[in-house]
């Protein structure tokens, strides 16, 4: 009985180890140019919090650097504080905060890094959130859309 709690403890290390080194090498194999997504939304509660978790789920098996910059355009639901909670757990993750056109709040963003892909969806209007992360999927692949 022992030996098999042993057993069992050994086995559960070594998926752990092998689990770290496969993340560690993804991580490090990152060449592809950087990804900055920029979602503009207003009054999104509703759909924020899974496409957050979407995007971020799949993060560490993009291959490349990635960031998500949020833009609220004074929403009065609950869009702010499901953002900024899950920018509290993800470093990767940024709530902008637009007083007016939020493509003016959105140019520091753009341009602070040299070589960047950035992908804009304006949630406000007719974009449905259900076509944010099958765009996304095909920059990651580098496939076209």
């Amino acid at each position: 009985m022992v030996a098999l709690f042993i057993w069992g403890f050994a086995l559960y290390g070594m998926f752990v180890l092998l689990w770290r080194v496969v993340r560690f090498l993804m991580q490090r194999s990152r060449q592809g140019v950087p990804i900055t997504a920029v979602l503009i939304v207003q009054e999104g509660a509703s759909y924020m919090e899974g496409i957050l978790r979407t995007l971020t789920t799949a993060e560490p098996f993009v291959g490349r650097d990635f960031e998500i910059v949020v833009i609220d355009c004074g929403s009065r639901d609950e869009t702010v504080r499901i953002v900024e909670a899950m920018a509290h757990r993800r470093p990767t993750i940024r709530l902008v905060h637009a007083r007016g056109e939020p493509y003016e709040v959105m140019q520091p963003w753009l341009t602070r890094r040299a070589r960047t892909v950035p992908c804009i969806f304006d949630l406000r209007e007719n974009v449905s959130p259900l076509d944010v992360v099958p765009t996304l999927a095909a920059f990651w692949a580098d496939q076209l859309v």
